[in-house]
């Protein structure tokens, strides 16, 4: 009887694995089927024929489920928290990030493309990409008593009794429009680190600077 119920069950877990609406499609341009798990630096997906293939996570270009394509990016993530009271304790530090996210389509097939994927903790992060970047830059954003830049970026800092919001994406984004007279210093102050302020922005920019 035991028997039977372990084999009905297997049955019934590699029908699942048969029927997965999931599959990555890799830069060479292979598409592999299988329940796929996003791992730290791979990507890990189990077939039909309850084989497992490990993938590098930088060989994987898409994660798709129910026909919704995802960017797969292996990255070095420079996290940040808007809780002050964690950000005032004596062991913050800005979090680091050796891993792999998958960035979901917010603007696409334009001039400058948005993108929207979170960290482990759930914490929303913004990426853009040009036309012409071989894969997305992660928008910059920091709360704290001290400005970070990439080589301090997860070292701890004493406390501090007060709180700014370090706002490097505006810089960022400065930086790409400069040449588009349509975009003034007003429209970058006024942004906020957040996907209905960003998106407004750069469909401004792909609309009037072209």
């Amino acid at each position: 009887m035991k028997t039977a119920i372990l084999i009905l069950g297997l049955f019934f877990s590699l029908t699942a694995i048969g029927q997965s609406n999931e599959y990555i499609v890799l830069h060479r341009g292979d598409t592999i089927n299988g329940n796929v798990k996003i791992l730290t630096k791979q990507i890990r997906v189990i077939k039909a024929s309850a084989d497992t293939s490990l993938f590098n996570s930088e060989d994987v270009l898409l994660f798709v489920k129910n026909n919704k394509p995802k960017t797969v990016l292996r990255l070095i993530l420079y996290g940040y928290t808007d809780d002050i009271v964690e950000v005032q304790s004596s062991y913050y530090r800005d979090p680091l990030y050796d891993t792999t996210i998958l960035l979901t389509p917010v603007i696409s097939g334009e001039k400058l493309n948005l993108f929207t994927g979170k960290d482990k903790r759930g914490v929303v992060y913004f990426f853009i990409q040009g036309q012409h970047d071989s894969i997305p830059v992660q928008l910059l954003y920091s709360v704290g008593g001290r400005m970070p830049d990439k080589a301090s970026w997860g070292e701890r800092y004493e406390y501090v009794s007060y709180i700014s919001h370090f706002r490097i994406f505006e810089n960022q984004l400065r930086e790409i429009t400069q040449d588009c007279e349509y975009i003034k210093e007003g429209h970058l102050e006024m942004l906020n680190y957040m996907e209905s302020s960003l998106k407004a922005f750069i469909k401004r920019y792909n609309k009037m600077c072209n």
